[in-house]
């Protein structure tokens, strides 16, 4: 007795997004195609398509993959002045890395080089300066990573009462799969949809 439009399934990979839709078509009699279901990225990435422009993107932003990614950090840190030779700098995947454990743990950059890369804590500014950078380079040029796909989804959330209101009223039921896989961001982004906890199963 529920409006499809008013579920939303979430899960982590798209071969388990595919399976778990196809299962729901499967069991139901009904037509339940306004269902709301996919990774966290692709609900993410839905939902920037439509409001975007709260935080300065157009919706035709693009996706950079992981090497799309490198190659950018590699960029702006050849444009910061930076020589890898001179210092023993992070390559642009290993960057990459780091900012993605900050951005999905919510934990301090300082306290993710002391635990994970201690031998570059003594680059902490230059590699935040980097960040920044990178950041700004990303927004002049309508590019997301698959991070911000998270990060910036619940970022508008929390700045953007109005948007979230939206989905806190279209999302009803909210059904989790694999729950002790989600990180830190995604945890936040299901309590915030549905912030009595009510209505919310997890597997």
């Amino acid at each position: 007795g529920i409006d499809p439009r008013n579920i939303l399934l979430l899960t982590f990979t798209n071969k388990a997004a595919r399976e778990m839709l196809n299962r729901v078509a499967n069991l139901l009699p009904v037509d339940a195609s306004g269902l709301w279901g996919g990774t966290f990225h692709s609900i993410g990435n839905r939902i920037l398509r439509r409001h975007g422009s709260a935080l300065d993107y157009s919706s035709g932003f693009s996706i950079m993959d992981r090497e799309d990614q490198k190659d950018l950090i590699n960029t702006v840190v050849a444009s910061a002045g930076i020589d890898p030779k001179e210092i023993r700098f992070p390559k642009g995947d290993v960057l990459a890395e780091i900012f993605s454990f900050v951005v999905n743990t919510e934990n301090p950059m300082e306290q993710l080089l002391a635990e994970k890369f201690p031998y570059f804590l003594p680059l902490l500014e230059t590699i935040q300066d980097v960040w920044e950078r990178y950041e700004k380079k990303k927004k002049a040029t309508n590019s997301m990573d698959f991070d911000d796909l998270l990060q910036k989804t619940l970022l508008m959330f929390q700045q953007h009462e109005r948007i979230a209101e939206i989905y806190r009223k279209q999302v009803q039921f909210i059904l989790v799969d694999e729950y002790p896989d989600t990180n830190k961001i995604q945890a936040d982004i299901v309590d915030l949809l549905r912030p009595d906890h009510r209505n919310v199963m997890v597997v």
